[in-house]
């Protein structure tokens, strides 16, 4: 017989990602609960209007076990809590829950490196009485605070440079409406010219979102926030 899934859908998460370390027992300390399997996975992009993932649970322990989730779905600009989700329930050996999600995309008046919305996940586990999972979200964003603010003033930067470059390509080699071998160089010289820069800002960005993603991982890794076209 198949195992059977019990599907929890909310409205509005990458590769298969194992997070053993979210656990929270909400039981004695000797009481084991890694035989509690879970992952996040991200879903192919069918549309630009959210980013779809599933946080899954396999129990693989020799029982039944109450499971609870804390979900926090993230302003991908300004990482406020938009939406709180608790959902929980109780698994029994050998089965699956799931609970699906769609992080839908940053507001449209944001034109420059557009985001989907972004989450933290907390799982908590008890076998006689249901356990309550943490939600991390706002010790996380503290830790987080002056590195967030780094990265939005780069980003910021990254805008304002790019406006200008799109500007002075608009001004300098007008488009006639004709594709023109001349108005294409005119373009790719300042393009070129204007790279170094554009380059920089985006090393630095990569940078900035390492050192995040470092932040005591175990606690508190986010999830989706990615751009809407990479």
């Amino acid at each position: 017989m198949k195992n059977i899934i019990k599907t929890f859908v909310y409205t509005g998460l990458l590769t298969i990602v194992c997070f053993p370390a979210l656990i929270s027992t909400g039981q004695a300390a000797e009481v084991d609960f890694s035989c509690m399997q879970e992952s996040v996975r991200g879903k192919p992009l069918v549309t630009d209007q959210y980013k779809e993932y599933d946080v899954n649970i396999l129990n693989t322990c020799p029982g039944s076990a109450y499971w609870s989730m804390c979900i926090e779905r993230l302003n991908p600009w300004n990482h406020k809590v938009l939406e709180t989700h608790t959902p929980s329930g109780r698994v029994e050996e050998g089965k699956k829950a799931r609970v699906n999600l769609h992080m839908k995309k940053g507001p449209d008046n944001i034109q420059f490196r557009n985001r989907f919305q972004a989450f933290y996940v907390d799982i908590a586990y008890g076998i006689k009485t249901p356990a309550k999972a943490s939600c991390r979200a706002a010790m996380c964003e503290e830790k987080k605070s002056s590195l967030r603010a780094e990265t939005l003033a780069n980003e910021k930067a990254w805008k304002n440079a790019h406006q200008s470059l799109e500007k002075r390509v608009a001004s300098e080699c007008p488009d006639s409406g004709w594709e023109s071998e001349e108005q294409k160089e005119c373009e790719a010289g300042i393009r070129k010219a204007s790279q170094a820069e554009m380059v920089q800002y985006a090393r630095k960005d990569g940078v900035l979102r390492e050192q995040l993603a470092s932040v005591d991982p175990d606690q508190c890794q986010v999830y989706s926030g990615g751009l809407m076209i990479e």
